[in-house]
């Protein structure tokens, strides 16, 4: 699997739609315009920093830990994701 599998009309791959739907409903306190592109951004800014493979594991370290993950963990196994949201948030 890679970003691009599953492309719609958008060219989004499903992985890329179905991060942003998630960050959209965490993020659902931003209102509309400010959480589009506060995903769009972040997803551009993972994109950049990481390979899909990396994303992978922080997708399943979410999955598995979702009811107790905490800035500090996040910090700890995957800093990059932190600075991308950090940057895209400023």
């Amino acid at each position: 699997m890679s970003w691009e599998d599953k492309a719609d009309e958008s060219g989004q791959g499903l992985v890329e739609r179905e991060f942003v739907a998630a960050c959209l409903e965490a993020n659902d306190d931003l209102g509309s315009v400010k959480s589009k592109n506060f995903c769009g951004c972040v997803l551009d800014g993972v994109q950049d920093a990481v390979t899909f493979e990396e994303f992978k594991e922080l997708d399943d370290f979410i999955d598995k830990h979702r009811d107790e993950v905490t800035s500090g963990m996040l910090t700890e196994h995957f800093g990059w994701f932190v600075e991308v949201t950090e940057a895209c948030a400023g």
